[in-house]
């Protein structure tokens, strides 16, 4: 008897790297990454300040100054010569219950006149 297969055709096809695009992902630890054209949308900042809407499950990434007492500081990744940033910010994380069991990636990460919004129901693994 010949096997009966119920093969699905992959509709999506290859998945396009494209270092031009703004890319970020959070780790289970709530560390942030933040490619070089997603620095360049915020206007290339050395700390932001985190918001989150509890109804939306959206996060939000603002510029603000190292001064500001709530500012997470951007930092290398990979030594100076890597473009793009980490964000420790594993308290936001805590604090507002996003504990993703694997490192997701936003798969659109938008501006918004000055915030970078990050929605967790736009995020795959």
């Amino acid at each position: 008897m010949k096997q009966q297969w119920q093969f699905e055709e992959f509709e999506d096809g290859p998945r396009i790297q494209d270092g031009a695009r703004p890319h970020v992902t959070l780790t289970p630890k709530g560390c942030f990454y933040l490619n070089w054209p997603t620095l360049k949308a915020l206007d290339e900042p050395d700390a932001v300040v985190m918001l989150y809407d509890r109804r939306l499950q959206t996060i939000a990434i603002k510029r603000a100054p190292l001064t500001k007492r709530n500012s997470y500081r951007l930092k290398p990744k990979d030594g100076e010569k890597a473009r793009g940033r980490i964000l420790y910010a594993a308290n936001f994380c805590k604090h507002y219950h996003i504990k993703p069991s694997t490192t997701i990636a936003f798969l659109n990460p938008k501006m918004d006149d000055d915030l970078l919004i990050l929605s967790l129901h736009e995020a795959r693994m």
